[in-house]
């Protein structure tokens, strides 16, 4: 049987922006939740590649914060209650993360995972594949969802329909390296999502700060985000960043939407969605 898997973490600062958790601390410990709920009731991460071959790539990320937003000084831990389940034919698997101060709900992140197999054990190259039936086992029939379900999940979609731009498309050029990549010398979801948000705060210096887009855009703490991983990159490749934001169709929130993509290529690598509150 799969059941929960619950673990706690000290809070520290750097793990907190002036308004909130940061995004990066919250896919950290999804990541932490991640193994901790394999190594648990599954087989650890490193056996689950080395042994059977298999491995995950996060084709979504979900991230919706629970106001108000927890600040350093409200809580000395946090807690995180992890959970999964699996399609029917294990090519999908679906983590979820509730994260809570005493009882204080704070955020949940739910993961898409497309299940792939490890083809390369040196270079961990992969394609798409499914779980071993070992490891599909273990989860009984209330932790499986039909196959359909999760490609919804994966195909995320603008929050809201796209709106006049705010401000001209912001174009920023990157090369990744090791610093924003995993094991295998690809991008690291965790990384790219750090990414936006420090491309959004970077209005700052091209927009200057008196825009009023960008009070926003460093003033106002993000409610929810969305991030849809295309296609990889790799360590060294160049990265361009293209940023926009428009507002809701009701103006209580803005919408900071990300675009990455190499220099030559025309079709998105990743997309990222921030929602912040209007103010």
């Amino acid at each position: 049987m799969t059941n929960s898997t619950v673990f706690q973490e000290a809070v520290y600062t750097t793990q907190f922006s002036a308004l909130q958790l940061r995004p990066r601390t919250l896919l950290d410990l999804a990541v932490n939740g991640l193994a901790r709920y394999m190594a648990e009731h599954l087989t650890p991460f490193p056996s689950f590649v080395h042994h059977h071959n298999t491995s995950v790539v996060v084709r979504t990320v979900y991230l919706d914060y629970t106001p108000p937003d927890l600040h350093f000084a409200d809580a000395p831990w946090l807690e995180m209650h992890v959970g999964m389940v699996a399609s029917g034919t294990g090519e999908w698997l679906s983590l979820t993360v509730d994260y809570q101060a005493g009882d204080r709900p704070v955020a949940r992140v739910r993961l898409i995972l497309r299940v792939v197999t490890v083809v390369d054990p040196s270079s961990l190259a992969a394609q798409p594949g499914r779980l071993p039936e070992s490891l599909l086992a273990r989860f009984p029939a209330d932790r499986r969802q039909p196959a359909k379900a999760f490609l919804g999940q994966a195909r995320a979609a603008p929050p809201f329909p796209a709106g006049p731009q705010l401000f001209a498309t912001q174009r920023h050029e990157t090369t990744l390296t090791r610093t924003h990549c995993e094991v295998a010398d690809q991008w690291s979801f965790v990384e790219m999502v750090e990414m936006a948000t420090v491309a959004r705060e970077r209005l700052f210096e091209t927009l200057g700060p008196s825009n009023d887009v960008v009070h926003q855009a460093i003033g106002a703490p993000v409610r929810r985000l969305i991030a849809s991983y295309r296609r990889p990159m790799f360590v060294f490749d160049r990265c361009h960043t293209l940023t926009q934001a428009h507002r809701s169709p009701d103006a209580k929130h803005t919408v900071f939407e990300h675009t990455f993509q190499t220099p030559v290529g025309d079709k998105p690598h990743l997309h990222v969605w921030e929602i912040l509150d209007a103010v």
